[in-house]
């Protein structure tokens, strides 16, 4: 493939900090659109292979205490094959690549080897997850140094390679990477060798992901606490004065939705801003794509009304999808927003408006609460009778607004412009698998009666009997109810905004 920025034949070692997928940096992202090929760790985010071409090679190497892992060997010899062969290599690792993370035996590997190559720092563990944990890593007046270190080998071995007797005696920050299984051990051999036993200390599990725990305790009580809390690897230790201002700098787990767990079931194409906004508020997204958007098998009827669009006296667009896909085609076809120079345009909402204007075409009419009911009042205002008015929708879509402007005497024609399929494959994620959902989010009554076609009766019957039910819009509650389910959640208008703001009303203490 053809690069911008990279180059066949390097390969370039990418921090892709400790979780928080947005905490990649932008060369970082640069290098892994371009790779040919990545060599990932565990304990990333999923969703930063994502990123890379559909081309790609991936291939896992993580290693984990008690599961087959590749060796360091075969890791180097895979770098420098991929290498030799041409390719723009990416090695993701978590972190820094040069903090406790074999970056630099990678790089001298490929340097012995004769492989260019390139380090793309990332967000360190140390500064990323203390501060999502809402503890500096350094603060004026109360620590004006750091200290990192591995705690992977207990500290009362004789020989052990860490001078604990000065880290015990070190008043700034200390930070210990891998040091679960050995905490208790740590913190006792601090308090033995002078270590104040009311430190300030903090252990920090998950940092930076939607999953973080944060347990906060004296030096000497902590391992009992973790033990309590039930605190797991991957976890960071924190120690010093700086930990006693978590109370006052927690932002990341004081979020509104922080610690709910949420499934989206939009289609993949469209899941992207309703899972970033609810990540923004802290919850933790999973999707499960149950609509396939795609144009109809036949445009013959979309076609001939685009040829006496100037016939029209309307053209009504009920979602940014019918906005896309009809243009497209007009396009397709040789026409421009010209075509619309005799009609004027109506939009269900303030997404749909905008999509719109996108595509350089000013709406007429849209109303100020975003439904098709709305729309429909908001046309009482029109004498319609008589008139042409074009329904451009998807092939199941409702007949609410058609049937109210029909009975005015409107000529309406329902336009098949998009059609919505099942996948092909569904995948279900692992939070609904193991039942450990908060709430599932309904976008359009084709996902819900997908999800129900998915899971079978029973099992979406159990599902939803557990599960809180929130859902776009009216139509899509309606179908929920038909089912036989609560709705929960649905906002006073149908838009991706008030869908987020009514669920964080909802989970409000």
């Amino acid at each position: 493939m053809s690069a911008e920025y990279a180059t066949p034949g390097t390969v370039y070692i990418v921090g892709a900090g400790p979780g928080d997928p947005g905490l990649l940096t932008l060369k970082g992202l640069r290098y892994l659109r371009e790779a040919d090929v990545v060599l990932y760790d565990d304990l990333l985010d999923s969703r930063l292979l994502d990123l890379v071409p559909n081309t790609c090679e991936q291939i896992a190497v993580g290693k984990r205490g008690g599961r087959k892992s590749p060796s360091q060997d075969a890791i180097h010899a895979l770098l420098v094959d991929r290498a030799r062969q041409g390719h723009v290599v990416v090695r993701l690792k978590g972190g820094d690549p040069f903090i406790f993370g074999r970056g630099g035996e990678e790089a001298l590997h490929l340097r012995q080897a004769g492989i260019p190559f390139e380090i793309v720092s990332g967000v360190s563990a140390a500064s990323g997850v203390l501060a999502y944990a809402g503890i500096p890593l350094t603060h004026r007046g109360i620590a004006s140094a750091a200290l990192l270190v591995t705690g992977n080998e207990d500290p009362a071995k004789p020989d052990a390679t860490i001078d604990w007797d000065q880290l015990a005696a070190f008043d700034g920050t200390l930070v210990i990477f891998m040091a679960v299984r050995k905490l208790a051990s740590i913190c006792q051999h601090l308090v033995a060798r002078g270590r104040s036993a009311s430190t300030p200390a903090a252990a920090i599990e998950w940092g930076t992901w939607p999953d973080q725990r944060t347990v906060v305790a004296d030096l000497q009580l902590l391992p009992d606490r973790a033990v309590a809390q039930q605190i797991r690897s991957p976890a960071l230790i924190a120690i010093g004065p700086v930990v006693a201002l978590r109370q006052e700098l927690n932002w990341f787990e004081n979020k509104p939705l922080f610690g709910r767990r949420l499934l989206v079931t939009r289609s993949r194409e469209q899941a992207g801003p309703l899972q970033q906004r609810l990540e923004a508020e802290g919850a933790a997204v999973s999707t499960l794509p149950l609509l396939h958007i795609g144009p109809p098998d036949d445009w013959t009827a979309v076609d001939a009304a685009q040829d006496r669009l100037k016939d029209a006296a309307w053209v009504v667009f009920t979602s940014p999808n019918s906005v896309a896909f009809f243009c497209d085609r007009l396009y397709q076809r040789g026409l421009d927003a010209r075509a619309f120079v005799h009609t004027r345009i109506a939009a269900v909402g303030l997404a749909t408006a905008a999509a719109l204007r996108q595509q350089g075409l000013v709406p007429d009419l849209v109303p100020l609460r975003q439904s098709q009911a709305a729309l429909a009042s908001a046309f009482a205002a029109f004498d319609v009778a008589g008139q042409e008015i074009l329904l451009p929708a998807s092939s199941i879509g409702r007949t609410e607004l058609a049937d109210t402007l029909a009975a005015r005497g409107a000529q309406v024609h329902h336009l098949t412009t998009y059609v919505n399929r099942l996948p092909d494959q569904v995948e279900l994620p692992a939070a609904l698998a193991e039942n450990k959902l908060d709430l599932i989010v309904f976008a359009s009554p084709s996902s819900v009666h997908n999800f129900h076609q998915v899971l079978g009766p029973e099992r979406a019957e159990a599902v939803f009997a557990r599960t809180h039910i929130a859902c776009i819009g009216p139509t899509t509650a309606e179908a929920v109810r038909q089912l036989g389910f609560a709705v929960h959640v649905q906002p006073s208008e149908s838009s991706i905004p008030a869908l987020v703001q009514a669920i964080i009303a909802f989970y409000a203490p």
